[in-house]
């Protein structure tokens, strides 16, 4: 079954013309700043490390279990699978749907093995696309097919039907009325729906309401709650309160109470916002919400996405506009009512501040391990401690079962903490959580990396490369880095390793972090990334300034050891984009060796590396002069014939 991706609950709107995107290179990541890494144990109260950029979805399951709450297993499932900000639904084939199974086995009528469920709406400017025909519009149908199938007229019935769900999708096919009495009152019904599926939301309630007063019908009981629902598709909100609520307090309707009700409740979210952002947390709050917990939560999200301003008073609200916030004015609040929901806030406020109250860690402290927060907790009390103590926890901590994501970010505080360069090395690697990372893989992440490009000095580099507190794919890139840094360091570069980095264009003299380089050595990359480019860079590649790394702090190094560092940083930040370097060493040598066989080869990869290597205002003048001394002194040969331009 083909998954499709459904916009929006309704309609959402999107600009008709989208900016340019991609292509979209894996990147390695280490701790999911929007949600845990496993939503399914984070449902169970298993959290980590509780982050406030979490979405608000996690915030307030997070608050349920840091409240006492919880989620029981009906609540758990309701809501599992993560926030639903788009609807995932199934293409509607015979696999899938009751209503085509059922009518493919119906003798002489001919199989239709698919029918589209989602409408398009485009118009001023914007696309939009919503699911029209729902998964009960096909349930209803195949048992009203069951009902009919014996009846002389069922094949009229079928044909209608057909042209009902052909509207799902587009065009306004009405079927005609019938002049069969016995087939009447279900062919009324095909006609409002119809209408309804091709938005005349006036004509179907029209027919809706037409059904409802036929008590004969036996679509007369649920014709005023899809009368009521033609004025929500409409936009007509306090209409379509006043009659959800009519449904509500009609004995006789029942059956529809709970459906009526819930949709009253999707109409309250647009009529009455405030008021029940409101209700809606409080809901939130309350234990045993499995037969509402998962339209509430899309509500509230809804609502404090659309910076509905709260009313005040509900505990859960407030805890959360606090968390995101920083945490500040949250000691306050926890002196005030000594919860646990606001024990975590007012640490995070006082981790970024950099001190706490003696009472506040005393309370960190005494959490026990079964707590939901309690690695949350004592994510902080790393942060807060002095470094002995912090790194005295942080081996206790790291010794529990915990997320990935989780003990990836107290390896980090561990490895600010390092104390000489093996620690450094021991607490470097970190596992990816993302969907593109192998079982088992260990990457460096930018802390680690950034130390090891700038800020460790060549001897020390080659030390980590061969040690084995890392794991063996982290050693071979550095093993390639420390040849690269040797070769270009190098007074006279030997033109063997020159030669041999010609043809290796994923080889650069910097440490990269994550997945580095998506090409293996050997391979040309398509968006100027091969080798590095001026200023002792990358690729070119805009980093957002929150992502950015700041100036490595490695205080376990030596004053020596620092100072040989910066040297060899301040060579290599003078290095010329790789193919200005690559090409001045080869013309160079040429000169000097204008026998050597394997010159015109090294000329037509300078061009190569001219064009697909990162350039800069030199790089066309290196281009031109590998072009030139090709052409010139071997124009007979493989490679000339190879390169038949040079590029600016």
């Amino acid at each position: 079954m083909a998954l499709r991706i459904v916009i929006a609950l309704l309609i959402l709107a999107v600009p008709l013309e989208l900016p340019g995107c991609g292509p979209f290179l894996p990147e390695a990541v280490f701790d999911a700043k929007g949600g845990p890494d496993r939503s399914t144990a984070f449902n169970l109260g298993q959290f980590g490390i509780l982050l406030p950029s979490y979405t608000r979805h996690y915030l307030v399951i997070a608050y349920r279990y840091l409240s006492g709450v919880g989620l029981n297993e009906a609540e758990a499932q309701a809501i599992s699978g993560g926030p639903r900000g788009a609807i995932l639904a199934f293409t509607s084939d015979e696999s899938d749907n009751p209503w085509l199974a059922a009518r493919n086995k119906v003798p002489g009528v001919a199989p239709i093995q698919r029918i589209d469920t989602y409408r398009q709406v485009q118009k001023d400017g914007f696309y939009g696309t919503y699911v029209n025909c729902n998964d009960d519009a096909f349930r209803t149908a195949a048992s009203t097919l069951e009902r009919l199938l014996a009846k002389p007229y069922a094949p009229d019935w079928i044909a209608a039907q057909d042209m009902v769900f052909a509207d799902c999708a587009q065009g306004a096919a009405i079927p005609s009325p019938t002049s069969d009495p016995q087939l009447r009152p279900d062919r009324a019904y095909q006609i409002a729906s119809a209408r309804f599926y091709s938005e005349q939301y006036d004509g179907a309630r029209q027919d809706f309401q037409a059904i409802a007063a036929d008590s004969s019908s036996p679509w007369h009981e649920i014709a005023p709650y899809l009368a009521a629902r033609c004025l929500i598709r409409a936009g007509k909100w306090p209409e379509a309160e006043k009659e959800l609520q009519s449904i509500v307090d009609n004995p006789k309707l029942a059956r529809w109470h709970a459906s009526a009700d819930g949709l009253l409740r999707f109409v309250w979210v647009r009529l009455h916002p405030r008021g029940r952002m409101h209700e809606l947390a409080l809901a939130l709050a309350r234990p045993n919400s499995q037969a509402t917990i998962a339209q509430d939560l899309i509500d509230y999200r809804k609502l404090f996405d659309q910076d509905v301003k709260p009313d005040l008073g509900d505990d859960l609200t407030d805890w959360i506009i606090c968390y995101q916030a920083g945490g500040q004015g949250a000691l306050e609040k926890w002196r005030a009512n000594h919860s646990l929901p606001w024990l975590v806030a007012a640490l995070q406020y006082a981790s970024f501040e950099g001190s706490a109250a003696p009472d506040l860690l005393a309370a960190a402290a005494a959490v026990k391990p079964e707590s939901p927060a309690y690695l949350t907790v004592n994510f902080q009390r790393v942060r807060l401690l002095p470094p002995d103590d912090a790194r005295s926890l942080t081996d206790q901590l790291l010794k529990l079962e915990m997320p990935v994501s989780t003990r990836n970010q107290f390896r980090a505080e561990r490895l600010r903490m390092a104390r000489d360069f093996e620690e450094f090395l021991r607490y470097a690697a970190r596992t990816p959580v993302d969907s593109d990372a192998k079982p088992g893989m260990e990457l460096l992440d930018g802390d680690s990396a950034i130390v090891l490009d700038r800020a460790v000095p060549l001897t020390l580099l080659r030390q980590a490369s061969i040690s084995p507190l890392l794991p063996e794919e982290i050693r071979k890139e550095l093993q390639r880095v420390v040849a690269i840094r040797n070769l270009v360091l190098a007074q006279s570069p030997n033109f063997d390793d020159v030669f041999h980095l010609l043809h290796t264009p994923g080889d650069a003299p910097f440490v990269r972090a994550g997945y580095g380089r998506p090409y293996q050595p050997g391979e040309l990359g398509m968006l100027q990334d091969s080798w590095w480019c001026a200023g002792a860079t990358g690729p070119v590649r805009w980093v957002p300034p929150d992502q950015q790394q700041p100036e490595p702090a490695a205080n376990f190094l030596s004053a020596a050891n620092r100072e040989e560092a910066a040297a060899e940083w301040r060579k290599l930040a003078a290095l010329p984009a790789a193919p200005d370097w690559l090409g001045a060493q080869a013309v160079a040598y040429a000169h000097d060796h204008p026998d050597d066989p394997r010159i015109p080869e090294s000329l037509y990869l300078v061009v190569r590396a001219t064009r697909y290597g990162c350039a800069d205002a030199q790089t066309g003048d290196a281009s031109k002069r590998a072009f030139d001394l090709l052409h010139r002194r071997y124009p007979n040969t493989e490679w000339a014939k190879k390169t038949p331009y040079w590029y600016k």
